[in-house]
């Protein structure tokens, strides 16, 4: 009985340090990518994993500071954090899905020979800089300077969803490899992104996450 409870007491904190170990490699690597961002192009699927965990802390920092100024300016009571957060989660997790979709079938016509998961490198690669400002406007928040905290918040949701994938387009239309021109592969990026954005705004017409969505269209 006491060697099994003493095994129940070691189990955790082999839990807990693989954590710790796990926590140090993913910090490590957001310093680095704070640093070179361009350094994801060279890592590609081997940052799989990392990239992944940029765009999750990215969607909820982005929710968490959201929240503050949309439950403070637009809506005249007080809101519930958790239904708030698990939605707009979900509609950040979409709106990224729709960016790294469209960048992946560009690709594919460029002629680039890179995976589905290296996209997801390179994107969550370049998040660093934007989580940081996303986290500057959560703190600007935190201290009542709504104006400045929200100001922010645009530019980081603008250019994490509009001008950070146009980087990536022309980062993989460089790519010497037979396929589309490189003009017309970004005019196809372009085109598949609108597609499916106007097909997300359809589908989710009159839900709660379409409610949510035109508020963060508002704040734009």
């Amino acid at each position: 009985m006491k060697k099994r409870a003493s095994a129940q007491r070691v189990e955790p904190n082999i839990h807990m340090e693989n954590m710790k170990k796990k926590s140090k490699q993913y910090s490590t690597y957001f310093m680095k990518q704070f640093k070179y961002p361009s350094r994801a192009f060279e890592e590609g699927e081997k940052d799989f994993s990392n990239g992944l965990l940029s765009i999750l802390l990215f969607a909820i920092v982005y929710t968490i500071s959201l929240f503050l100024v949309v439950n403070r300016n637009y809506f005249g009571e007080s809101l519930g954090f958790f239904p708030f957060f698990v939605q707009i989660m979900l509609l950040v997790f979409l709106l990224v899905g729709i960016v790294i979709f469209a960048l992946y079938i560009a690709n594919n016509f460029f002629g680039s020979p890179n995976s589905l998961k290296a996209i997801i490198s390179f994107y969550g690669g370049q998040l660093s800089p934007v989580v940081v400002s996303v986290g500057v406007s959560f703190l600007l928040m935190a201290i009542q300077s709504f104006t400045y905290g929200n100001f922010v918040l645009i530019v980081s949701f603008i250019f994490a969803l509009f001008v950070l994938p146009l980087y990536l387009v022309s980062f993989l239309a460089t790519k010497k490899a037979p396929g589309l021109d490189p003009l017309y592969g970004f005019i196809l990026y372009i085109a598949v992104f609108v597609l499916l954005f106007l097909i997300l705004v359809t589908i989710l017409a009159g839900t709660m996450l379409g409610t949510y969505l035109d508020r963060m269209i508002y704040l734009i």
